[in-house]
């Protein structure tokens, strides 16, 4: 188990949380299925709008949802079903980060992202209809005012009256409409740390939400704030390593692969949509030691292809890596929250999964029982005669 001082000094283990291969292979999972399920609704809307396999490839080659759809209600429509797709699985592989973390800091290195996936397809519920819950008490407060507007605007003289006399009440209700805004914001923050941590499910995820935003919330704010500062100072440190990695990459392999792998990374060039040849930070530019490019032969135009593809992955590593220290970092604030205000250690709480497993001490108890009755039973039907004892003494005399 991690010794946590429970206040602004434990967020900074965020850089090191979130450096775990299992952690990263979720977020590189959860990034990729994310990636997939939007850009086929992006082919989708584009297929829609009359756009051809071809032209689509073309024009977006590997990000179709780069590009704005067109303007219809039918790509509207898929433009919302998309980023409520991406919203919900970035949530879960959140969830299931927070899990991991939770297990590592009360010390169990050995709960794998498998086990992850199992807690989570029993408990996503939580972390989805939490924040709608939450958010649909917001829209009943809304909807209640707008009802009282209308109604006040619709019956003569007296609706303006009893309007001038209920303004407290209504001014209160909207007061509270407004505290349940920000624990909307509380909620769609910290579901997943709830969630990930204890098994919590969508009543609890509100009502914790509710609790932080009332009785935490300027350390809230304030650990929020330098965890993303640890997030980025991690995130800036592995991608200097990153850069100077790729650099020296370019000058130990051009050496002898020269135009030949110029020629690659222009033609990765054409298909990653950012320029990875350069680096700002360190000043450096891999292409520097590197002879122009040429024209690529076609065995150098399909390596180059299958070098994007590549450096995409590392991409998608990389941001995973800022998806495991960010989801750690909620870990830690909720734990550290939950002592602040309740005074509970969730570090200290049962596994409810390793109750489960175990067997029930009164079973065991009672096979004991019944094998220590059936001796007594067989004891007794010798101490009374009925065995073969008796009969042998009868024989002898």
């Amino acid at each position: 188990m991690f010794k946590l001082h429970f206040d602004i000094r434990d967020i900074f283990r965020v850089v090191r949380l979130g450096w775990s291969g299992k952690k990263i292979w979720v977020g590189l999972s959860g990034t990729l299925i994310a990636y997939a399920g939007y850009s086929i609704l992006a082919i989708a809307d584009h297929l829609l709008a009359g756009a051809t396999m071809g032209e689509i490839w073309h024009r977006y080659g590997l990000f179709p949802g780069l590009a704005p759809f067109p303007v219809t209600l039918a790509g509207a429509a898929m433009d919302v079903l998309a980023m409520l797709y991406v919203w919900f699985v970035v949530l879960l592989t959140i969830c299931m980060i927070c899990k991991i973390t939770y297990q590592q800091l009360k010390g169990d290195d050995f709960y794998s992202s498998g086990d992850a996936w199992g807690f989570i397809r029993q408990n996503w519920g939580g972390v989805v209809w939490g924040p709608v819950a939450t958010l649909a008490l917001l829209v009943f407060f809304v909807v209640a005012g707008i009802v009282i507007g209308w109604l006040a605007g619709l019956i003569p003289w007296a609706g303006e009256l009893a309007f001038g006399v209920l303004f407290i009440p209504i001014f209160f209700a909207a007061l509270v409409a407004v505290f349940i805004s920000i624990a909307f914001v509380v909620s769609l923050t910290m579901s997943p740390a709830v969630v990930g941590t204890v098994g919590e499910d969508a009543l609890e995820v509100a009502i914790q939400s509710f609790s932080l935003a009332w009785s935490q919330p300027w350390r809230l704010v304030l650990y929020m704030i330098w965890m993303k500062i640890s997030v980025s100072v991690g995130s800036v440190l592995l991608g200097i390593f990153m850069a100077a990695s790729l650099g020296l990459v370019s000058w130990a392999c051009g050496l002898f692969m020269k135009e030949k792998l110029a020629n690659m990374v222009y033609v990765a060039g054409q298909y990653v949509p950012f320029d990875f040849t350069r680096s700002e930070w360190l000043s450096l530019d891999i292409t520097a030691f590197l002879p122009p490019a040429g024209t690529p032969s076609g065995s150098e135009l399909l390596a180059g292809g299958i070098l994007a593809v590549m450096l995409i992955l590392l991409t998608v590593i990389y941001s995973s890596y800022v998806l495991s220290a960010y989801a750690s970092g909620l870990s830690l604030i909720y734990v550290i929250l939950r002592k602040r205000k309740d005074d509970e250690n969730l570090l200290e709480w049962e596994d409810d999964e390793a109750e489960e497993d175990e067997e029930p001490p009164e079973e065991a108890e009672t096979g004991d029982d019944g094998v220590e009755e059936a001796g007594s039973d067989t004891s007794a039907e010798s101490e009374n005669g009925d065995g073969e004892a008796p009969d042998t003494e009868t024989e002898e005399k």
